[in-house]
């Protein structure tokens, strides 16, 4: 595939830096706190307590059916069970959407040498009616007629402690929309087009040369909620997301939880919207009172051929559950917070004064100061011509 790529030089002087002092807030360490992930072992000398191959020479068919296997979280603990269980996948493609929920600590793995070797692919999207027997313990029955957001996801882990490595989410609901065969009905870029590739509410949860493949809403990382049965008290549902990509058109990295994305590619894709429709990269919804949000540091912003230059937003507050216009400012609005740094950032993001940045969904105008300032920030990036 072809990147647009050049050489780097210093990101413009004009455009709003975060001070050294406020940066030394945003790291990984201040991100992660007291969850310190242990070295990574090499692929080969992880133990499969379940395999699972299209072909029938694993202990599944279907990842779905190894999950399943797995016994809740407390049966687990209650019976002793490994502190760890693990699940290889062998090369190929499975199609179908999983949950991953309430369930030990676990590691999804495949076995395929490079991540596009086992592919995990569904296609829903968010106006999609409900099908018959979609519900899941991630997405419960409902009166709702349409799948929604969250529920196009590929994947929902929904669970604390989960690590997957060395694979590919796709959605795959807008492909025909890209290869020139229109959107479904009732569907457009203007709403309804959302296709979530993989869904996280848990804490603790690793990716490890993972690719994310899909258009609008990608990856939404979110956070459990107590009125929500899921914690005692509103759990930090730390992401952390190394050596892997993740490619998409719009808001296609978003969400409320502590994400942190390290030596990634961001890859901003060309061809679903309509030509000079570029597209928005992060779209955080971080609680005003929250001091940590999405932390994107050592990673690069990429685009595929087709975007023009400065088409693309580096991103913009999800003022998620407000109102066009309706915005006010409080410890429990949403004020999503965003810290890029010392990455390599593609010409196709805004490079004018402030431009980088784009208005929030209830349509705030990208400020850094006052009650409703954005807190959008970048720290010592490059940018790539």
């Amino acid at each position: 595939m072809a990147l647009l790529l050049g050489s780097g030089h210093a990101s413009p002087a004009l455009r709003p830096q975060l001070p050294d002092a406020q940066a030394r807030l945003h790291t990984r360490a201040a991100l992660l706190a007291d969850w310190q992930p242990a070295a990574a072992a090499p692929l080969a000398k992880l133990p499969a307590h379940f395999s699972v191959a299209a072909d029938g020479s694993g202990s599944h068919r279907s990842l779905q059916a190894a999950l399943d296997a797995i016994p809740s979280r407390s049966a687990a603990f209650a019976a002793a069970a490994p502190s760890r269980y693990f699940i290889r996948i062998a090369p190929g493609s499975y199609f179908e959407n999983i949950c991953i929920h309430d369930k030990p600590p676990l590691t999804i793995y495949g076995a395929g040498g490079e991540p596009g070797a086992v592919r995990l692919v569904a296609g829903r999207f968010s106006a999609q009616p409900r099908e018959p027997g979609s519900a899941s313990p991630c997405f419960p029955a409902s009166s709702a007629a349409r799948h929604g957001t969250a529920g196009s996801a590929s994947v929902a882990v929904f669970s604390d402690e989960v690590t997957l490595r060395q694979l590919s989410i796709v959605n795959s609901a807008m492909d025909g929309v890209r290869a020139g065969q229109g959107y479904p009905p009732e569907v457009g870029e203007g709403g309804g087009a959302q296709a979530v590739a993989l869904m996280t509410r848990g804490d603790r949860i690793e990716l490890d040369r993972v690719q994310l493949w899909g258009h609008q809403d990608t990856f939404y990382a979110s956070r459990r909620r107590a009125s929500e049965g899921e914690v005692e008290g509103d759990g930090p549902s730390r992401v952390w997301v190394h050596d892997s990509l993740i490619a998409g058109d719009v808001d296609f990295i978003f969400g409320d939880a502590r994400l942190l994305l390290e030596r990634c590619t961001v890859l901003s894709r060309a061809g679903r919207r309509t030509p000079g429709e570029g597209g928005i990269v992060l779209a955080p919804s971080t609680a005003a009172k929250e001091p940590i949000g999405f932390l994107v540091q050592d990673s690069r912003f990429l685009a595929e051929p087709g975007l023009a230059p400065g088409s693309v937003w580096l991103g913009r507050a999800w003022d998620q559950g407000v109102a066009k216009g309706e915005w006010r400012a409080s410890p429990s609005a949403p004020n999503g917070l965003a810290v890029v740094r010392e990455s390599r950032i593609g010409a196709h993001i805004h490079a004018r004064r402030e431009g980088v940045w784009g208005p929030s969904t209830a349509r705030r105008p990208h400020q850094t100061e006052g009650e409703a300032a954005n807190r959008l920030f970048e720290h010592r990036n490059q940018d790539l011509p």
